[in-house]
């Protein structure tokens, strides 16, 4: 097939006409875009026949998760007879995602925003930590040394609580699927507990089967990756939906979406694709904090010593000049890195604590 049958040929809707869809073992790759779409649409549509009616997208602003968006999406607009009656895309705005990644995320939901004022039932919404919950008051306020593979506080506090906020907000209740776009083949752990998690749904007869991970239905899990490339870069855009910024911004380079200060990578290549491009090399300036935030929480003499001798809480002093910093740097490249709200936060976390550079 030619690109331009490609374009001229919707191919969802051919596979949505069908009645009864082929499922392969979800633990295998399909080998064609057509037949990943077909079993997604199939696992959807029997989510749907299971009673979930209300669809909650976790939304990343990856090409994953920007995939599955679009899917679900699509099935709301078209109306089918087993369209959800709401989908909801859900964003969980850290606060530290790196700026262009931010972004065209935020371009993807005002899209998503569009469609719900023309009648389409999908919503964005987007949720944040709160104030006394975010890295930097975290950090900077509580002293919190930056979280590494033993303290793998961020994750929890900064995405996950944000988003189990708005499911309680929604009613997760028996008619909500939650979605994830998480994948075969994104690393070998995942792919462990992901294979552990393929169940069989067996009733009046086979409907396949079906994989949650961490209680969320994964729909794309058996997607190749190019699979999602040649999707989110021909098939999306022709419908109207804004994907091409995520594939611009991915480039040919393996990223992955998420905060600048994230610590519990080696080496950031998401940051450094991004710095890479024309007129970014002023992020060069957060890459440099980031690895400033780790040399200072590995040094002992930065932080409190605990009654057994161990390190600590980082030192009121230090954390002052790290925001001091912050600020700088800040007002130097034009971004915005730290709300009022936590600045407020955190020097109220210093004026009202007791201990100070103590435990006792």
């Amino acid at each position: 097939m030619t690109v331009m049958q490609f374009l001229s040929t919707d191919i969802l809707s051919d596979i949505l006409e069908k009645d009864n869809y082929h499922f392969s073992n979800l633990l295998d790759s399909a080998s064609t875009l057509e037949e990943s779409l077909e079993q997604s649409i199939g696992k959807l549509q029997q989510a749907f026949i299971a009673g979930k009616t209300k669809w909650v997208v976790t939304y990343s602003g990856g090409k994953d998760s920007t995939l599955l968006a679009v899917l679900a999406g699509e099935i709301v607009r078209r109306r089918l007879w087993w369209s959800p009656k709401a989908v909801h895309v859900v964003y969980s705005d850290t606060l530290q995602e790196i700026p262009q990644m931010h972004n065209v995320a935020m371009k993807f939901l005002a899209h998503i925003q569009e469609l719900n004022h023309g009648g389409v039932p999908i919503t964005a919404h987007v949720v944040h930590p709160d104030w006394s919950q975010t890295f930097w008051v975290l950090v900077l306020g509580k002293g919190y040394p930056v979280p590494h593979r033993r303290f793998w506080w961020c994750t929890e506090r900064l995405k996950v609580n944000p988003v189990k906020k708005v499911l309680k907000e929604l009613g997760h209740e028996d008619d909500v699927a939650i979605l994830t776009g998480v994948r075969f083949g994104e690393s070998d752990r995942r792919d462990g507990k992901m294979k552990r998690a393929v169940s069989y749904c067996v009733g009046q007869g086979e409907c396949g089967q079906s994989l949650e991970y961490h209680g969320a239905l994964a729909p794309i899990a058996h997607w190749k990756t190019c699979h999602v490339w040649d999707f989110l870069a021909l098939y999306a855009p022709a419908w109207g939906w804004p994907t091409m910024d995520v594939v611009n911004l991915y480039g040919d380079a393996p990223v992955r979406f998420g905060c600048w200060t994230c610590t519990l990578v080696e080496r950031d290549r998401a940051l450094e694709t991004v710095m890479a491009k024309d007129g970014n090399g002023y992020l060069r300036e957060l890459a440099r904090f980031r690895q400033r935030l780790v040399n200072i929480s590995n040094d002992p003499s930065m932080r409190v010593l605990r009654p057994d001798g161990k390190p600590g809480k980082l030192k009121t002093g230090v954390r002052r000049m790290l925001l001091s910093e912050l600020l700088e740097l800040q007002a130097k490249i034009g971004i915005q890195l730290i709300r009022p709200e936590e600045v407020q936060a955190i020097q109220e976390l210093w004026e009202n604590d007791p201990k100070g550079d103590s435990y006792s």
